[in-house]
């Protein structure tokens, strides 16, 4: 089993991730819908700028995440790495997220100019396939 290809499985067909933030010392986690462009090695996901995760990133940008799967399984994919406000906006990566994520599309045409974009960027991830076989890649 290649774990690579796993992992680029995953993380197209998950459409979710426990994102994990900390600021004052006070862990924080809730669940995000993203898109992963494997040619950039990044994760993207979108917020409104008064939700508490946009001043907690700016607080600490160190992140970590975990994907959900929705299958059945308990194969997922966890990382630690960077989060940053996004340069591009939603408008750039629409038709990934309403291609993902069922009923985005809907909220990008009505909020799309209020949403701020973020990305994570990685170096490796722990792919975890089920209870026999996990490994790490590099991004």
């Amino acid at each position: 089993m290649n774990m690579t290809d796993e992992f680029l499985r995953l993380m197209r067909t998950q459409r979710e991730i426990a994102l994990a933030t900390s600021a004052d010392n006070t862990p924080h986690v809730r669940i995000v819908n993203f898109i992963y462009v494997p040619e950039e090695g990044r994760i993207y996901f979108a917020t409104f700028a008064d939700k508490a995760k946009v001043s907690e990133i700016a607080a600490n940008p160190a992140v970590s995440f975990t994907t959900i799967p929705h299958d059945g399984s308990t194969a997922h994919v966890r990382a630690v790495g960077r989060a940053v406000r996004s340069e591009r906006s939603i408008f750039e990566y629409a038709d990934a997220f309403a291609a993902k994520i069922p009923g985005y599309g809907e909220t990008i045409d009505a909020a799309g100019d209020t949403l701020i974009v973020y990305e994570i960027a990685f170096p490796t991830a722990t792919v975890t396939v089920d209870m026999e076989r996990s490994g790490t890649v590099q991004v």
